[in-house]
Order: structure tokens, then sequence, then C-alpha cells
């Protein structure tokens, strides 16, 4: 009764390396694999290699598909509805060992087999070949991997065996070298299904089946999915051209959005280089100039945007051991200040993260001190970063020491007034100093975190009012091989979710119908493009896997009636998407897609440059700026969403 619905025939293709992501031209593996993708790409950057080859193999007197190296692989199917099929496969495991994977701290054994039901990285079904000595069925579940059924299989390292895998319904069963095991469970019903490795591995080939009465059902499970979402993104406005500026005669290179004027709406920032000489030009939404440079605004990680006395915008850097202040509104440097002490190494500067703006810890009238991380020595070293608060002058208040482990490495320094007393605290990284710079509290989870494989140290820390009850805020997101979520009075864990290397991400009000704001994670190490959903009382709301590549962008006040949207500008997950993971807007194809993912393709930008506070989404390509609007007006005219946003947080505000 099963009819083949999808084959994978390494003998039929050429010999030669496949499956390397971000390939330009994915025409051979269109030929040869058409419907399967390398879903593992351990950073997401565009030239990863996949480590896998089409060879000769001798002894089958075939071509096989092998892993050139010990390394975790998935080849899947793009079709997230399957749920009862049938997957035969024949594979060979020549050895027993396995390279040590962050991902999959515990791991030390050889596993190659069938996937089946795959959610995304972190959850799915699968039955292996386990270390030369059993066959196994798991169910992985985020750091969790569930023995389902297991028995002892003696595996020849030279021979190849056939898996023979059969989901229905709750039941998974799996035949091999005569044994049979089975296994019913409930966790996962329907999703992607391939081959999965993490050593040295090979396949001669896979085969995927479904009776016709599971292909109609597979075929509902699509159209009901479709239907659903169409209504949803019914409600959802559409994008309308409503400018477009030429900005060719500048010959610019490169176009920043940035707030010159008013931190409400941004200015174009044009930049262009002529051999080692740079270019800036500021141009306003008429294409009007408002200044030039020959310089970059900020060509380095610090920059802090202020008022200054008189009321105008100014941009603090630091360049090399000086302070240079730029009026924005000339592009001119206005005054220069020298470091506070002498450089004794190269002085490298870490990202000022949610201290972009100054503070208030000194209780004065005007927020005006600043935070910079900085690290003096040798060479780079984490336990030599120092955390120093600056007056308006830019001389040294106060500054402390790293404490392990670490002080972060994005977003993880910022002010905040957690008691309400008029001064500020400063949350670094994993602790919480008074405004006089001693520490208040060591976050509790750093035990976990510092034992934890791939995580050990910070790479997020964001503090505020997340929770949405006055009785939890002031809450903490701590992003380190998972998200904490943190008393920020206490310091003390109020919930970890193992969901993944979560390194960052978004805050915004992605589920207006929750009190609070939500964080959209931002996943990587062997977990990527996988998006948690974490709300500040500590729950974890969902997730989703639009490719894995995309990292989540925004937050987007797209509808200007509470909600935000994430945006994913991968090739395979572009799009807006909602609080549950729908894509509920789409956006073009050809603005980013497998063809021009490697090679040159549009900059996608979000600000509100025109009419009522919803954004607009900016389109700039060749030196063309276009401005796409929503195609109708907002839900309630007389009251629209208007967010404060400070660089990955937003904060709610209604016009």
């Amino acid at each position: 009764m099963y009819e083949t619905v999808l084959r994978l025939d390494p003998d039929a293709a050429p010999e030669g390396d496949y499956f390397d992501s971000g390939t330009l031209d994915r025409g051979r593996e269109n030929r040869y694999f058409p419907g399967w993708y390398n879903d593992m790409t351990p950073w997401g950057y565009r030239n990863q290699l996949s480590h896998l080859q089409v060879a000769h193999d001798a002894a089958l007197g075939a071509r096989v598909l092998e892993w050139k190296r010990m390394h975790v692989r998935y080849l899947l199917n793009t079709d997230p509805f399957g749920a009862d099929l049938r997957i035969r496969a024949r594979l060979c495991t020549p050895v027993a060992e396995c390279v040590e994977y962050h991902d999959i701290p515990d791991c030390t054994e050889s596993r190659l087999g069938v996937v089946l039901r795959y959610e995304d990285h972190r959850h799915f079904y699968f039955c292996a070949l386990e270390g030369l000595r059993r066959l196994v069925i798991y169910r992985r579940d985020d750091d969790e991997w569930q023995v389902l059924a297991a028995a002892a299989l003696d595996i020849d390292p030279a021979r190849y065996y056939e898996l023979d895998v059969e989901a229905l319904g709750d039941c998974i069963s799996c035949i091999c070298g005569g044994q049979r095991i089975w296994a019913t469970d409930s966790r996962y019903a329907r999703g992607r299904c391939g081959i999965r490795g993490n050593s040295l591995g090979k396949v001669a080939g896979v085969e995927v089946a479904m009776s016709p009465g599971q292909r109609r059902y597979n075929e509902i499970l699509r159209a009901n999915y479709q239907r659903e979402l169409d209504a949803v993104r019914a409600e959802y406005p559409g994008l309308i051209e409503a400018k477009r500026l030429d900005l060719r005669a500048f010959g610019a290179e490169e176009v920043e959005l940035l707030p010159l004027r008013d931190d409400r709406r941004p200015d174009l920032l044009l930049k262009r280089c002529d051999g080692e000489q740079v270019r800036v030009t500021a141009v306003d939404w008429d294409g009007e100039v408002l200044w030039e440079r020959d310089d970059p605004l900020v060509d380095g990680s610090y920059a802090v945007f202020r008022e200054g006395a008189d009321g105008r915008r100014q941009l603090v850097v630091l360049r090399d051991d000086r302070f240079a202040i730029i009026d924005l509104a000339t592009g001119r440097q206005v005054d220069e200040k020298p470091f506070p002490h002498p450089i004794k190494h190269q002085l490298r500067v870490l990202p000022a993260g949610l201290a972009d703006r100054p503070g208030n810890a000194r209780g004065r009238g005007r927020p005006g001190d600043m935070l910079l991380r900085y690290c003096d020595a040798p060479q780079f070293d984490d336990d030599a970063v120092r955390l120093m608060l600056l007056d308006e002058e830019c001389g040294e208040i106060w500054s402390v020491d790293s404490e392990s482990p670490g002080m972060g490495h994005t977003h993880a320094a910022q002010f905040f007034d957690v008691d309400g007393d008029g001064r500020d605290e400063v949350l670094a990284s994993c602790r919480l100093l008074s405004p006089t710079g001693e520490t208040l509290w060591r976050m509790e989870a750093i035990a976990d975190i510092e034992g934890r494989p791939g995580a050990r140290h910070i790479d997020f820390a964001v503090i505020g009012d997340f929770a949405g009850d006055q009785e939890l805020d002031p809450t903490v997101f701590a992003c380190a091989g998972g998200v904490y979520v943190v008393d920020g009075r206490s310091g003390r864990t109020r919930a970890h979710h193992c969901c993944g290397h979560t390194q960052g991400g978004k805050i915004g009000n992605f589920r207006p119908e929750l009190p609070g704001l939500e964080l959209a994670g931002r996943n990587r190490w062997g977990s990527m493009g996988i998006v948690p959903f974490v709300n500040g009382r500590g729950s974890l709301l969902g997730r989703m896997h639009p490719d894995p590549i995309g990292h989540p962008g925004g937050p987007v006040n797209w509808t200007g009636d509470g909600q935000e949207l994430v945006f994913i500008g991968s090739y395979r997950g572009l799009g807006l998407y909602d609080g549950h993971g729908r894509k509920v807007v789409e956006l073009p194809a050809a603005w980013c897609n497998e063809d021009n993912f490697k090679g040159a393709r549009p900059n996608l930008a979000f600000a509100d440059v025109v009419g009522d506070p919803r954004e607009e989404l900016i389109h700039s390509f060749g030196g063309v700026v276009t401005v796409y609007t929503q195609d109708r007006p907002p839900s309630d005219p007389g009251r629209i969403y208007a967010p404060r946003r400070r660089g990955i947080l937003s904060l709610p505000h209604w016009a």
C-alpha cells in the first residue's frame, strides 16, 4: 500500500561536495537531491561547509553520501506536516565514537539514523544506530534525550544496515538487523523527516513512503493550516509603496538609518569610500542634504547618544584614547576629551548594549552618566574587562573589575532605577551594582551557568518591567545556554528554559493579550534559527523555527493596535511573524532567496518615517531607497500604538 514520495539516491549523483550552506547555485542539489536540505548551520553565516560528499564506496560498488569529518548534520525534507509514514534508509556507521558537541553535552557515542516528526533541531524522534552496540528510539525535547525503546545490536562498522522506520499515530517502530523495537508516544504529532548523524557515517539511500490515505491526511493537515493562516493574514495590513528616493548621485555604498535630530524619527546616513577616504552624507526623507563629513560617525564599538547643554543631540564616540563629541545636527566634532587614565596596551572596547544613552546614577536633574566596558591588556581577555562609569566630561566616577562569568558579550550593561529612589543602579551582566559601584547581588544562576556545557558565560542581560506585575518587576532576562528569568531585586532565578544556546533577542509586546513584554530569543550553536518566546513571569510561551539561519529582528509596530511583530530576514524565513510563530505578513521573495542570499541583496529596516506612528519598511538597494507603508489605515486612528525604543527593547506607549 505504500507509495514512495521522496528519495535520496547518492549513486545517481556525481562525486563531489554537496549541501554547503548559503550555496549561491543549488542547481546540483536540486537536480540530484531535490527536496533535501542541510538544516544544520553551526553559525548561520553564508559560507558554511557541510562536510558532506558523494564518493564511491568500493565495498558497496556504488556512490554514497558520506561525512568527511565528525560533525552533527541533518538532511531533511521541507514538509512540516508529515505525520504517518514509512522511511527506509541504508546506513553504515564506521566508528563508535563521536565529536564532542556543545548542543548535546552528554553524548559520547556515534548516532546515525532516521529523524521523524522533526519540529526543529531540539524537538524530534530519532531512530538510530548507536555506538556500534544498539538500536534505539529517542525523543528529544530541548536538552532531554529520552530513550523510548532500545535493543542490543552488534553493529559491524564495515557493513550497511537497513533501518525500516514506521510511524502510525502514537506508535513508532524500527526494524534493523533482525531486531524490532517500538514505542508509544504522543509528544510530536507531525513534522519533517530525514537523516541525522553526529560522527562519521555513510548513506547509501533513503526512501520516504506513504499510503494513499496517509498522503490525503497529510494534504488535509496542510490545507487546514493554510486556511487558518490565510484568515489570520487577512487581518494584517499589506505593503504599499509610499515614497522612493534615488540617492545614486551620492555614490552611496551603504545606507543607514540614524536618529540625528530627534530620537523618534531617523534620518538617512549615506557612506561611500574613495580609496581610504570615507565620505558620509546625512540626508532627510526629502533627499535634502543635512551635512557631510570625511570620516565615519562611528568606527568602533562605543557610541552614546545624549542631549547636549544646548538641547541638541550629541554622539559620544571613543577613538584610540580620545572621546570625540559630535553635534548630530551638523555632523561636526564640537569637543574632545582624553581617556581618564593612560593606556598600557591596546584599548579594546565592547559594545555598549542598552547603555547607549546616559543614565542617572548620581541623582542629578538630567541623565548624564555613561557606561563603558573595555579591556586594556596585552591581548583581549574576558577576565580583564572593566566596567567604568563616566560623567558628562568623560571623567571616571568609578570602575569595577570583571567577575566570573564575565561582563557579557553584547547587551549586558544597563542603567535602571531598581528601588525607585531616583538614582540608577547598574546591571553589569550577572551583577547588580549600586549607584556607587558596590555589588548588591549576583545572579543565583551563576553556578548553573558556569557548569553548563555550551554556556559558561552570559551573552545578554537586560532588566526592565517585563512581567507587567508590580510584585514581580523589575525582571531580568539573562541568556546563557538558554533563557534565565531573574528577579531584579534579589537576583534569584524565577525560571530557566534550556531552549538552545540563546545569545540574546528582542523584547517587545508580541503577545498583547498577556501582561508585560516577551523576549523573542536569538539562538545559535546547534540551535540556529530557533526563536523561543519567554515572558517576564518566566513562562515559555512557545517557539518558532522559520529556517536554520534567521534571527529575530524588530520589534516591528506594523498594526498600531498594540501588537508587535518579529522580522525574519533570511532566505527561507523572510517575513513578519506574530508571537505565536505564524508568518502573518509576507514579503516579496525576490528580496531574499537562495539565488541572492550569498550575493548582493536589499537592506531592510523598519522605522516610523511617514504619517502615523506605525512603522514603515525601508528597502535600500543600489542607491535607491523605497519606503513601504501599510495598505490600510490603523484600526483605531484615535489611539495608535507608538512604542519607545531602546536598542533591542521596545517599551509600551500610545500616541
